[in-house]
Protein backbone atom coordinates (compact mmCIF):
# COMPACT_ATOMS: atom_id res chain seq x y z
CA UNK A 1 0.00 0.00 0.00
CA UNK A 2 1.39 3.40 -1.02
CA UNK A 3 1.41 6.23 1.51
CA UNK A 4 0.15 9.43 -0.17
CA UNK A 5 0.46 13.04 1.03
CA UNK A 6 -1.28 15.98 -0.68
CA UNK A 7 -0.04 19.59 -0.81
CA UNK A 8 -2.67 21.88 -2.34
CA UNK A 9 -3.72 25.34 -1.14
CA UNK A 10 -7.17 25.36 -2.76
CA UNK A 11 -9.39 23.60 -0.24
CA UNK A 12 -11.91 22.34 -2.81
CA UNK A 13 -9.23 20.73 -4.98
CA UNK A 14 -7.45 19.34 -1.92
CA UNK A 15 -10.63 17.66 -0.70
CA UNK A 16 -11.30 16.28 -4.18
CA UNK A 17 -7.82 14.76 -4.34
CA UNK A 18 -8.23 13.27 -0.87
CA UNK A 19 -11.52 11.70 -1.99
CA UNK A 20 -10.14 10.31 -5.27
CA UNK A 21 -6.96 8.87 -3.79
CA UNK A 22 -8.67 7.63 -0.64
CA UNK A 23 -11.19 5.70 -2.73
CA UNK A 24 -8.46 3.29 -3.85
CA UNK A 25 -7.81 0.32 -1.57
CA UNK A 26 -4.15 0.22 -2.62
CA UNK A 27 -3.46 3.79 -1.47
CA UNK A 28 -3.50 5.40 1.97
CA UNK A 29 -3.76 9.14 2.66
CA UNK A 30 -1.22 9.96 5.39
CA UNK A 31 -1.73 13.72 5.41
CA UNK A 32 -2.66 16.88 3.55
CA UNK A 33 -1.93 20.59 3.85
CA UNK A 34 -2.06 23.83 1.90
CA UNK A 35 1.23 25.65 2.44
CA UNK A 36 5.01 25.31 2.27
CA UNK A 37 5.32 25.94 5.99
CA UNK A 38 2.87 23.17 6.88
CA UNK A 39 4.44 20.73 4.40
CA UNK A 40 7.95 21.21 5.80
CA UNK A 41 6.57 20.63 9.29
CA UNK A 42 4.37 17.61 8.51
CA UNK A 43 6.17 15.62 5.79
CA UNK A 44 9.10 14.29 7.88
CA UNK A 45 6.75 12.57 10.34
CA UNK A 46 4.15 11.51 7.73
CA UNK A 47 6.82 9.56 5.78
CA UNK A 48 4.88 9.32 2.49
CA UNK A 49 5.88 7.27 -0.53
CA UNK A 50 4.36 9.78 -2.97
CA UNK A 51 3.45 13.47 -2.66
CA UNK A 52 0.86 15.09 -4.93
CA UNK A 53 2.00 18.69 -4.93
CA UNK A 54 0.66 21.92 -6.37
CA UNK A 55 3.40 24.37 -7.40
CA UNK A 56 1.87 27.79 -6.73
CA UNK A 57 0.97 27.82 -3.03
CA UNK A 58 -0.24 30.65 -0.81
CA UNK A 59 3.23 31.21 0.69
CA UNK A 60 5.41 30.56 -2.37
CA UNK A 61 6.39 27.83 -4.82
CA UNK A 62 6.52 24.23 -3.64
CA UNK A 63 10.01 23.72 -5.10
CA UNK A 64 11.08 25.18 -1.75
CA UNK A 65 9.68 22.09 0.01
CA UNK A 66 11.94 19.78 -1.99
CA UNK A 67 14.89 22.07 -1.35
CA UNK A 68 14.25 22.11 2.40
CA UNK A 69 13.58 18.36 2.73
CA UNK A 70 16.16 16.59 0.54
CA UNK A 71 16.62 13.87 3.15
CA UNK A 72 12.96 12.89 3.20
CA UNK A 73 12.33 9.93 0.85
CA UNK A 74 9.29 10.45 -1.37
CA UNK A 75 8.38 10.64 -5.04
CA UNK A 76 6.83 13.91 -6.26
CA UNK A 77 3.96 14.32 -8.70
CA UNK A 78 3.28 17.97 -9.47
CA UNK A 79 -0.28 19.09 -10.19
CA UNK A 80 -0.49 22.65 -11.50
CA UNK A 81 -2.32 24.99 -13.84
CA UNK A 82 0.94 26.40 -15.23
CA UNK A 83 2.61 24.53 -18.09
CA UNK A 84 5.76 26.68 -18.05
CA UNK A 85 6.94 24.99 -14.83
CA UNK A 86 7.44 21.64 -16.57
CA UNK A 87 11.20 21.88 -17.14
CA UNK A 88 11.87 23.16 -13.64
CA UNK A 89 9.72 20.37 -12.19
CA UNK A 90 11.77 17.75 -14.01
CA UNK A 91 15.01 19.32 -12.80
CA UNK A 92 13.63 19.25 -9.25
CA UNK A 93 13.30 15.48 -9.55
CA UNK A 94 9.55 15.28 -10.11
CA UNK A 95 8.32 11.88 -11.19
CA UNK A 96 5.33 13.30 -13.07
CA UNK A 97 3.73 16.60 -14.04
CA UNK A 98 -0.05 16.92 -14.42
CA UNK A 99 -1.90 19.97 -15.69
CA UNK A 100 -5.15 21.14 -14.08
CA UNK A 101 -7.93 20.31 -14.43
CA UNK A 102 -6.74 16.78 -13.73
CA UNK A 103 -8.85 13.76 -14.58
CA UNK A 104 -9.26 10.86 -12.19
CA UNK A 105 -7.61 8.46 -14.65
CA UNK A 106 -4.55 10.74 -14.93
CA UNK A 107 -4.04 10.73 -11.16
CA UNK A 108 -4.40 6.96 -10.90
CA UNK A 109 -2.04 6.36 -13.83
CA UNK A 110 0.56 8.71 -12.33
CA UNK A 111 0.35 6.98 -8.95
CA UNK A 112 0.70 3.56 -10.58
CA UNK A 113 3.78 4.72 -12.52
CA UNK A 114 5.34 6.04 -9.32
CA UNK A 115 4.97 2.67 -7.60
CA UNK A 116 6.79 0.88 -10.42
CA UNK A 117 9.94 3.01 -10.19
CA UNK A 118 12.51 1.42 -7.87
CA UNK A 119 14.32 3.67 -5.45
CA UNK A 120 16.60 1.54 -3.30
CA UNK A 121 18.07 4.34 -1.19
CA UNK A 122 14.64 5.79 -0.46
CA UNK A 123 13.36 2.34 0.51
CA UNK A 124 16.23 1.85 2.96
CA UNK A 125 15.76 5.30 4.43
CA UNK A 126 11.99 4.85 4.78
CA UNK A 127 12.53 1.56 6.60
CA UNK A 128 14.82 3.36 9.03
CA UNK A 129 12.36 6.23 9.56
CA UNK A 130 9.37 3.93 10.09
CA UNK A 131 11.28 1.79 12.59
CA UNK A 132 10.99 3.72 15.85
CA UNK A 133 13.76 1.57 17.36
CA UNK A 134 16.19 2.20 14.52
CA UNK A 135 19.65 3.36 15.57
CA UNK A 136 20.55 4.65 12.10
CA UNK A 137 20.24 8.04 10.43
CA UNK A 138 20.43 8.78 6.71
CA UNK A 139 22.45 11.86 5.74
CA UNK A 140 22.36 13.13 2.17
CA UNK A 141 24.78 15.59 0.64
CA UNK A 142 24.85 16.80 -2.97
CA UNK A 143 27.14 13.94 -4.00
CA UNK A 144 26.72 11.12 -1.45
CA UNK A 145 24.34 9.36 0.92
CA UNK A 146 25.63 8.23 4.33
CA UNK A 147 24.08 5.75 6.77
CA UNK A 148 25.24 6.84 10.21
CA UNK A 149 24.70 5.10 13.55
CA UNK A 150 23.49 7.26 16.42
CA UNK A 151 26.51 6.03 18.37
CA UNK A 152 28.83 7.46 15.68
CA UNK A 153 27.61 11.03 16.26
CA UNK A 154 29.53 13.32 18.61
CA UNK A 155 27.46 16.43 18.01
CA UNK A 156 25.70 18.44 15.31
CA UNK A 157 26.22 22.11 14.52
CA UNK A 158 23.54 24.13 12.76
CA UNK A 159 24.23 27.11 10.53
CA UNK A 160 21.07 28.56 9.01
CA UNK A 161 19.63 25.95 6.64
CA UNK A 162 22.64 23.62 6.99
CA UNK A 163 23.75 21.10 9.62
CA UNK A 164 27.21 19.60 10.05
CA UNK A 165 27.59 16.23 11.78
CA UNK A 166 30.83 15.65 13.68
CA UNK A 167 31.48 11.91 13.93
CA UNK A 168 33.59 9.73 16.22
CA UNK A 169 35.89 8.73 13.34
CA UNK A 170 36.74 12.37 12.62
CA UNK A 171 34.48 12.82 9.59
CA UNK A 172 32.37 15.93 9.13
CA UNK A 173 29.22 15.62 7.00
CA UNK A 174 27.25 18.73 6.02
CA UNK A 175 23.64 18.46 4.82
CA UNK A 176 21.16 21.07 3.62
CA UNK A 177 18.71 20.34 6.44
CA UNK A 178 18.09 22.39 9.54
CA UNK A 179 19.19 21.41 13.03
CA UNK A 180 15.50 21.44 14.03
CA UNK A 181 14.75 18.60 11.59
CA UNK A 182 17.47 16.41 13.09
CA UNK A 183 16.37 17.33 16.61
CA UNK A 184 13.01 15.75 15.69
CA UNK A 185 14.61 12.65 14.13
CA UNK A 186 17.18 11.78 16.80
CA UNK A 187 16.01 10.11 20.06
CA UNK A 188 15.57 12.66 22.84
CA UNK A 189 16.80 10.13 25.39
CA UNK A 190 20.24 10.23 23.75
CA UNK A 191 20.50 13.72 22.25
CA UNK A 192 19.75 17.23 23.46
CA UNK A 193 19.75 20.58 21.72
CA UNK A 194 21.68 22.59 24.31
CA UNK A 195 21.99 25.72 22.19
CA UNK A 196 20.32 27.15 19.08
CA UNK A 197 23.33 25.96 17.07
CA UNK A 198 24.25 22.69 18.82
CA UNK A 199 22.74 19.24 19.31
CA UNK A 200 24.89 16.88 21.37
CA UNK A 201 25.00 13.23 22.41
CA UNK A 202 24.41 13.24 26.14
CA UNK A 203 26.57 10.29 27.16
CA UNK A 204 29.67 12.03 25.75
CA UNK A 205 29.56 14.88 28.28
CA UNK A 206 32.38 14.67 30.81
CA UNK A 207 31.79 18.00 32.58
CA UNK A 208 29.53 21.02 32.78
CA UNK A 209 31.03 24.44 33.52
CA UNK A 210 28.90 27.08 35.17
CA UNK A 211 30.22 29.66 32.73
CA UNK A 212 27.76 28.05 30.31
CA UNK A 213 29.43 25.24 28.38
CA UNK A 214 30.05 21.48 28.43
CA UNK A 215 33.15 19.50 27.56
CA UNK A 216 32.73 16.35 25.48
CA UNK A 217 34.97 13.30 25.74
CA UNK A 218 37.01 14.39 22.71
CA UNK A 219 37.71 17.75 24.37
CA UNK A 220 35.20 19.76 22.31
CA UNK A 221 33.70 22.71 24.16
CA UNK A 222 29.99 23.26 23.42
CA UNK A 223 28.03 26.33 24.61
CA UNK A 224 24.84 25.81 26.63
CA UNK A 225 22.07 28.40 26.53
CA UNK A 226 20.71 29.65 29.85
CA UNK A 227 17.23 28.30 29.17
CA UNK A 228 18.58 24.79 28.47
CA UNK A 229 20.74 24.55 31.59
CA UNK A 230 18.11 23.00 33.90
CA UNK A 231 16.98 20.47 31.30
CA UNK A 232 20.60 19.51 30.64
CA UNK A 233 21.24 18.93 34.34
CA UNK A 234 18.12 16.73 34.56
CA UNK A 235 19.20 14.71 31.53
CA UNK A 236 22.74 14.30 32.85
CA UNK A 237 21.40 13.07 36.20
CA UNK A 238 19.18 10.49 34.48
CA UNK A 239 21.98 9.33 32.18
CA UNK A 240 24.42 8.87 35.04
CA UNK A 241 22.10 7.04 37.45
Amino acid sequence: MARIFIVEDEATIREELIFLVGARAEDQIVGACGSIREAILLLPSAIPDIVLMDIELSDGQSFEIIKKLPATPFQVIFITAYEHYAIRAIKAGALDYLLKPVKQTQIYEALDRAKKIPNVLNAIQKEILLDKKSTMLVLRTLSETFFVRHSDILYCKGDGGYTTFFLEDGREITTSNTLKEYEMLLPEALFLRVHKSYLIRLNLIISYHHDGFVILKDGTRIPVSTRKKDLLMQKMTINHV
